[in-house]
């Protein structure tokens, strides 16, 4: 027979005993949405713990320390550190952070260099990596010249103001931003936006031994992973700041000794070589810290939680195929003398077996498309209670079309998450349960001997 006969003779059986069809099909449905509502929770639990790790800090990232792996003293961070770990396999980036160590620079701006930074937080970095170091740009442009530097986005709010008393000669943003005053934060002393500074170093006697006019080219976004200088602090190039050092070292009459490399950050390729990155810098002697670990540990618990919850969640499915299969042995009880007939005009065994078996999947498929589409109608509603609404703020009624695609798709806090592969994997399993119960039921359909069903009815 011919696969269109088939699929016509399947849909006229089933819907024959519409009743018994759909209750056979609302077990699969009822199946379906348990065990995609429930991953889709477990999924969207993984997406809540993955945000909650990025925003920690990025997942490749690994910070490598002076001190050794073994804990026996420290170890020397300098250049050849960066060139050996730049050997590494899996290794993108590597981004060594320079700092003036014990030598302490001031700033100076201003008429009379009427405003001053007496504390400055001075990081050297190679500007083409910059945004792997996690530094973003708020105005401005990167320093491309000699004595040019960016400055932290609250750089300008630190200066003091020498011609006012004390207590009353800066700016206390921090009352603005996180104060509950509800005024508009002021405008700062000076705008040093494309303006220089004077970074100087004093000697034991306060007198200025050295001085170097800095051009601000631009202004960088608050990042406190990235650093302290994102805020109030001041980053130049590396070689910049480098030659800097050393002459104002030359200019206190000191010898510039060791190396200004503070800190390394080591970025991985992908997510899943940070663990082998991180074992390779062990052997070669330093500590390290990442979020590899934590990361790891939520993965498993994850992968634990998905497990339980789709278990639970097959359980139903499997009750629907017992009912698939009871539905399938009554039909096929039911149609013995049609069986008998079938193969008495020459109908072929295997297409008596593919008959039953595609009425049993087409209950699992009809169960499963159903299922799916009725969960991801569930899984809206759990976000829409769980706060999606409220987050989004809809009110008109386009602004609510948008927010209900944005909740089921693309909302960051989402309880219920079914993407494609979650859909897709639903029916699928919906059909191979169908075709799971109906192997028995087409087997014992095929057995049946024609003389005997026919003598028999």
């Amino acid at each position: 027979m011919k696969i269109a006969d088939l699929s016509r003779m399947c849909w006229e059986n089933l819907f024959r005993r519409k009743a018994r069809t759909i209750l056979s099909v609302l077990g699969v449905v009822i199946g379906c949405c348990a065990i995609l509502l429930m991953l889709s929770i477990a999924v969207g639990l993984d997406s809540s713990n993955k945000q909650w790790l990025e925003e920690m800090g990025d997942l490749s990232k690994i910070e490598v320390y002076s001190y050794s792996a073994n804990g026996n003293g420290e170890m020397k961070l300098d250049e050849s550190t960066v060139q050996s770990l730049r050997t590494i396999e899996h290794v993108k980036a590597v981004i060594p952070k320079y700092r003036t160590n014990e030598l302490s620079f001031r700033v100076v701006a201003g008429n009379n260099d009427r405003y001053r930074v007496d504390y400055l937080s001075l990081v050297g970095v190679d500007m083409e990596l910059f945004e792997d170091a996690g530094y973003s740009l708020d105005e401005g442009s990167l320093p491309e010249r000699v004595d040019s530097a960016l400055m932290g986005q609250y750089f300008e709010y630190g200066l003091l103001d020498s011609r006012r008393p004390e207590n009353r000669n800066q700016i206390n943003y921090y009352e603005y931003i996180y104060g509950d005053s509800g005024e508009e934060m002021p405008d700062p002393y000076m705008d040093l936006l494309n303006g220089k500074v004077t970074l100087q170093v004093l000697d034991e006697d306060e007198k200025v031994v050295y001085s170097k006019d800095i051009l601000i080219t631009g202004k960088m976004k608050e990042n406190y992973d990235a650093g302290y200088e994102t805020v109030e602090g001041l980053v130049m190039r590396a070689d910049d700041m480098v030659h800097m050092v050393k002459d104002a070292y030359k200019a206190l009459g000191k010898k510039f000794r060791g190396s200004l490399v503070n800190s390394i950050t080591v970025m991985a390729d992908d997510i899943q070589n940070v663990t082998t990155v991180e074992d390779a810098i062990h052997e070669l002697g330093y500590q390290t810290s990442s979020m590899a670990e934590m990361r790891e540990s939520t993965e498993k618990e994850m992968a634990t939680i998905e497990l339980v919850l789709g278990g639970i969640g097959a359980v139903s499915l499997i009750v629907a195929a017992i009912g698939i299969i009871n539905t399938m042995i009554m039909s096929v009880s039911e149609r013995t003398k049609e069986i008998g007939v079938m193969k008495a005009v020459g109908c072929l065994v295997h297409d008596i077996r593919l008959l039953f078996l595609m009425e049993s999947a087409a209950i699992g498929l009809l169960g499963g498309v159903i299922g799916s589409i009725l969960s991801y109608i569930i899984s809206l509603i759990i976000n829409l209670v769980s706060g999606g609404v409220n987050q989004f703020g809809a009110v008109s009624g386009e602004e609510v079309s948008y927010t209900v695609f944005e909740i089921m798709f693309t909302a960051p806090t989402r309880i219920s998450i079914i993407p494609i592969w979650l859909f897709l994997f639903g029916l699928g399993f919906s059909v191979f349960i169908g075709l799971a119960a109906g192997f028995y039921p087409a087997n014992k359909a095929v057995r049946i001997s024609a003389l005997e069903a026919m003598r028999n009815e």
